[in-house]
């Protein structure tokens, strides 16, 4: 008795309203036809228009910062400025809203690890912060706010914050990663500089960097290959003695009861080894055991040359990367490629994206396939079920029809089609085929016991109108 005024009252009307449309939708089928074909064109338009993303942008309380030193900075500015950066970050969170972070700088020396690659003039800083339930604030806006603190610290020529654990594959960088090949890393360089002016007029971006800079000072030893003969020496032995002494060797381990052996590496003090000259007076060992200074086989000289090397399919590489704010990966993507579309690239160079656009193609790609699959089995076993080839294709007929109702419930939303969105897209269509074969199912049974098809339809329609509210609720 609960029930009965909603019976009476809400979901009888809604009942005989629908049947009385049914039934009139049969006597005009072709108006009904080109409304929700024109429905669903307009839904597929908007969801269209609306973009497209991998992965819907989070508030985790987690956020990373991200910044690098000009080439060249050594450990103890570079320890200077990470305190620089981690007392800006304790100020903007001085209300209360900070838990913990943690830092690295540069990454260890002969230990291989999966997202490592780090040069000692660049950082990461992994901030948790308190849950979205207990701040004012959103994470994006505290992202921004640090950000815009961070570039007020002189010696960092970039700073970039963002959301931790909204990266759909720990395999992209950044949402934008603009990939540049080419043989000669002074060119890719140029190229990179070019990219990156074009790229900061694109809205949505709230930052951009490069992989590697290009002005850091390097020694080269120009070693003479008759000099260094008289001694039993080549270029490569040299080289790696000056290696030893100037970036040092591990010659033992500290040992603590409980803790992972730390590695004692020996070289020359800093004052041997921090200028042209002092590298021109590192001894160097012959294959007699005498020293020689390396003035006596080498002129030693200061050349300009890359932070790092990195490469593609043994191809040199360099990478322009951007993070985004709360924008369509999709429309960010058009803008970025509208900003790049007249540079022009030199022969034998390319560019290529990288980054999350690429992955969402791709993806795309594959539901697609996945979702045509299922469409062919999903035919096969209703044609089974049903004994008939036509019966499943009005039951399928329905499934465009699904599009509508998730285009609306993304714009209510105020979110973007993401892959989340698209299983809901894909679920919502097995409800849709849920429903139908109700429907059908009745109505087929009706005709067998001999009631004519109009009839039969409008008693399937009104039998079965409340299980299919409470499958689709």
């Amino acid at each position: 008795w609960l029930l009965e005024p909603f019976t009476r009252y809400v979901l009888e009307p809604m009942k005989q309203g629908y049947v009385r449309l049914v039934d009139w939708g049969m006597d005009h089928r072709m108006a009904i036809f080109f409304l929700f074909l024109a429905l669903f064109i307009a839904s597929a338009s908007q969801l269209r228009s609306q973009g497209r993303e991998l992965m819907p942008l989070m508030d985790t309380g987690i956020s990373q910062i991200r910044f690098e030193a000009a080439p060249d900075t050594d450990a103890k500015r570079m320890e200077l400025l990470l305190t620089q950066v981690e007392t800006a970050i304790k100020d903007e969170l001085s209300n209360g809203w900070f838990i913990s972070m943690s830092s690295v700088v540069g990454a260890e020396p002969g230990v291989k690890s999966f997202g490592a690659a780090r040069l000692l003039q660049q950082a990461e800083v992994t901030l948790n912060i308190v849950d979205r339930f207990h701040r004012d604030r959103t994470l994006d806006d505290i992202n921004q706010a640090i950000q815009r603190r961070l570039h007020h610290i002189p010696g960092l020529i970039s700073a970039n914050v963002s959301a931790f654990g909204a990266t759909p594959l720990s395999s992209i960088r950044a949402t934008v990663d603009i990939m540049l090949k080419g043989p000669d890393p002074a060119v890719l360089s140029t190229l990179a500089d070019a990219v990156m002016l074009r790229l900061k007029n694109v809205r949505g971006l709230t930052g951009i960097e490069r992989s590697w800079q290009y002005r850091s000072e390097r020694i080269a030893l120009h070693v003479d290959p008759a000099k260094a003969r008289l001694y039993g020496l080549s270029a490569g032995d040299i080289a790696t003695q000056v290696a030893l002494a100037v970036g040092g060797a591990p010659a033992s381990s500290l040992r603590v009861e409980g803790e992972n052996a730390i590695p004692v590496w020996v070289r020359l003090k800093e004052n041997q080894r921090a200028d042209l000259e002092s590298i021109r007076a590192i001894n160097i060992r012959s294959k007699n055991g005498h020293f020689i200074p390396l003035s006596s086989l080498a002129n030693p000289g200061i050349v300009t040359a890359p932070t790092a090397q990195t490469h593609q399919y043994l191809e040199p590489t360099i990478d322009v990367l951007g993070w985004r704010q709360n924008v369509a990966v999709t429309t960010l993507h058009d803008e970025v490629m509208a900003a790049l579309k007249d540079i022009q690239l030199p022969h034998g160079y390319s560019m290529h994206d990288e980054g999350e656009a690429k992955q969402l193609s791709e993806s795309a790609e594959r539901l697609l396939k996945a979702i045509a699959l299922g469409m062919v089995l999903l035919y096969l076993m209703l044609v089974v079920t049903f004994r008939s080839f036509l019966d499943p294709i009005a039951i399928m007929a329905c499934l465009p029809l699904a599009v509508i109702g998730a285009s609306f419930g993304i714009i209510l939303g105020e979110k973007f089609l993401s892959m989340p969105g698209q299983m809901g897209l894909i679920l919502l269509m097995g409800i849709v085929v849920n429903n139908g074969i109700l429907l059908v199912d009745f109505a087929k049974q009706a005709m067998q016991e001999g009631k004519p098809l109009r009839q039969a339809i409008l008693e399937s329609v009104a039998k079965r109108t409340r299980p299919i509210l409470m499958t689709a609720m």
